[in-house]
């Protein structure tokens, strides 16, 4: 059961009870003793008020800083913030995108146990799951957010102030606060345009900054060193040094306001770089985060804060609520599953951190990772799908344009030419030490023989023990939890077998399945169970007639995906009438499905002989509706599902405004 939370209360007066003795003193005066000496005891526990907090936050950004020896990075003000501050060297996000990885900031619970692992989902969480501000309030503090929520779920009665305009100074009196500031300019967006819209996003920053010179980037090794990508990198890396100055901004009105000795600031960022292979990748770039807390000598004791201090202690986003409340003087939730990890507050260190990525955009992806401090561990439980998936907002990037004619030269590395693989390894290990970018993949190298399989034991063990939603597709989880959360049907093991579902995940990792293991699971009375042994299929390319028929069959299964899945795999293996099923359930009354049928649509499209007249109908609907909701529309996934369909129909037509 999740408690509320509170300040604690004095200490019992823990004097001893006066003795008798020869020398008797007056009541009165014996009272006003013990008065005395129970104020003086509650003085000390009233010394230090609550301290207020700032957590200032970035867009899409790694430790881009040169406090933690990014040459690229020219960051004078957060690096002089990090000589007064412990520095953080092994954080991570939960997720490689925005609104999961906040999701999990604002809960304290893997977005992928609530559901809420899709970006731009609208999910029901459950009522004893409050967002930590909720009990900071009820402790007494002003809560203040400036501006994004994006947790994938809606709850208006999180913040005091949640707004362009919320800030501390809105606060009555000397109230203890809590104010967020999201910092926007290290959006992947941010460095979209040709050279005059981006200047005109920049302007009036660049007499604060100095502009970085393409000429002097250092690219990561997977990407080719072309002129282009190093201009794009550059535009980065000028937005960076933004963000140092707007951070500079908020740190001075905390000292304009008197307010730098009672205020613990944090800095961090929500997830990786917002580039290809960073954003939405569950590698380091997509998910190591810088983070700098600084504490004023008051509290520093209390709290055991060292400045100029570095740490490599494993730190994950699930981490911070339960930090902030003992921060706060609140009594964190026994459920929560993160571990404060400020040094008089820190429980054990965690042998390693968890993390997920999922559909972002109309681009579904199901990856999950664990890292150590040493290795990171990836499971591609899609592994047909590329790294590098068609997504329309993010290919019509310049850098995604310049990666895209960079393909094409003779001249690409091989670490390069990887970027562009069409389907992935089903697992990958790395170094983290000696390959910090992530390029060379351990598996199937004897010497990692045993640390695979710790590794893999552990996401699994991990996976199991959170009841990871990533196994349900989207529109299941949708259709099975109209009565119910997402949170509790995972709970349900008739519903959701995940140890038999992760079985029949097991399929991808076997040298040779055999075919009754496989037609087993194909026959399997649970859908999803059914859905993930499809996925094999696919995987393993298994054209066996026996299999081939059964998959037949589950063209009328009762899991929607299911149908959609045989079909997806009907196509592939040459049977093209079987897209007449993914067609119909582009026109689902169930937008979720929508998205699912028309995502793998556009995954088939190449293998027809010729493209359906219905599926160019739909598109033209999609178009239609598109244009009469314009920028006012707000059904995500039947805009992600125009977005699939207009790169087969009309591709490079489709343009942002």
């Amino acid at each position: 059961m999740i408690k509320d939370w509170a300040f604690p209360q004095p200490k019992a007066n823990s004097q001893k009870p006066i003795m008798k003795t020869k020398t008797w003193l007056p009541v009165n005066l014996l009272l006003r003793l013990l008065t005395v000496s129970l104020l003086a005891s509650c003085a000390d526990e009233a010394v230090l008020p609550p301290p207020n907090i700032v957590w200032v936050t970035a867009e899409d950004m790694s430790p881009m800083l040169g406090s933690y020896g990014d040459e690229n990075a020219h960051t004078p003000h957060l690096d002089a913030f990090a000589k007064r501050s412990i520095r953080y060297t092994n954080v991570f996000a939960t997720s490689p995108v925005c609104s999961p990885a906040r999701s999990t900031l604002i809960t304290g619970y893997y977005a992928a146990s609530l559901g809420t692992q899709h970006l731009r989902s609208e999910i029901d969480i459950p009522d004893a799951i409050r967002p930590y501000p909720k009990y900071l309030r009820e402790a007494g503090y002003f809560t203040t957010n400036n501006v994004k929520e994006d947790y994938n779920f809606i709850d208006t009665t999180i913040w005091d102030l949640s707004s362009n305009k919320a800030h501390w100074r809105r606060r009555e009196g000397d109230q203890p606060f809590f104010s967020i500031f999201n910092l926007m300019l290290t959006h992947q967006s941010s460095i979209f345009g040709d050279d005059a819209a981006y200047e005109k996003r920049v302007r009036k920053f660049l007499p604060f900054v100095k502009t970085i010179s393409p000429d002097s980037v250092v690219l990561p090794p997977y990407y080719p060193n072309t002129p282009e990508l190093r201009k794009q990198m550059a535009r980065y890396y000028t937005n960076v040094g933004i963000i140092d100055y707007q951070f500079s901004q908020i740190m001075k009105e905390l000292e304009e306001d008197g307010l730098t000795e009672n205020t613990i600031v944090f800095f961090y960022t929500d997830h990786g770089t917002g580039v290809p292979r960073s954003k939405r990748a569950a590698f380091d770039s997509g998910l190591k985060v810088p983070l700098l807390i600084h504490i004023p000598d008051k509290y520093a004791e209390k709290f055991g804060f060292r400045p100029s201090t570095t740490t490599d202690r494993l730190v994950s986003f699930i981490d911070f609520p339960p930090t902030l409340m003992k921060l706060a003087g609140v009594e964190v939730p026994a459920d929560l599953p993160g571990r404060p990890f400020l040094p008089e507050t820190a429980s054990e260190e965690p042998a390693f951190v968890y993390a997920t990525s999922d559909r972002v955009d109309e681009g579904y992806e199901m990856t999950r990772t664990v890292r150590t401090k040493q290795y990171r561990y990836i499971r591609n439980f899609l592994p047909q799908l590329p790294l590098l998936q068609p997504n329309f907002y993010t290919d019509q990037s310049g850098i995604m344009k310049a990666l895209n004619a960079a393909r094409r030269s003779a001249d690409l590395t091989p670490v390069q030419k990887a970027l562009f693989a069409g389907e992935r390894m089903v697992e990958e290990l790395y170094d983290a030490e000696k390959d910090p970018h992530h390029t060379n993949n351990l598996v199937g190298d004897p010497q990692y023989r045993d640390v695979i399989m710790e590794m893999r034991n552990m996401l699994i063990d991990k996976l199991k023990d959170i009841h990871d939603l990533g196994f349900m597709p989207e529109p299941e989880m949708m259709r099975l939890s109209a009565n119910i959360t997402p949170f509790a049907l995972a709970r349900d093991k008739e519903v959701y077998p995940l140890d038999e579902i992760v079985d029949a995940c097991g399929l991808m990792l076997e040298e040779t399945p055999t075919l009754e293991k496989v037609m087993d699971h194909l026959n399997h009375d649970n859908g999803f169970v059914r859905y993930w042994t499809l996925i094999t299929v696919q995987q393993r390319q298994m054209k066996d007639q026996v299999v081939f028929k059964r998959v037949r069959n589950l063209l009328n299964d009762d899991f929607p995906t299911v149908q959609v899945e045989a079909a997806r795999t009907l196509v592939k293996f040459g049977e093209h009438q079987a897209v007449k099923t993914i067609i119909r359930h582009m026109r689902s009354p169930e937008d979720t499905q929508v998205l699912f049928a028309t995502r793998a649509f556009e995954e088939v499209s190449s293998y027809l002989p010729a493209l359906p007249e219905e599926a160019r109908r739909i598109y033209n609907e999609f178009k239609a509706e598109d244009i009469r909701k314009g920028k006012e529309r707000n059904d995500f996934h039947r805009r992600y599902a125009y977005w699939a369909l207009a790169t087969v129909f009309a591709p490079g037509q489709l343009t942002l405004d």
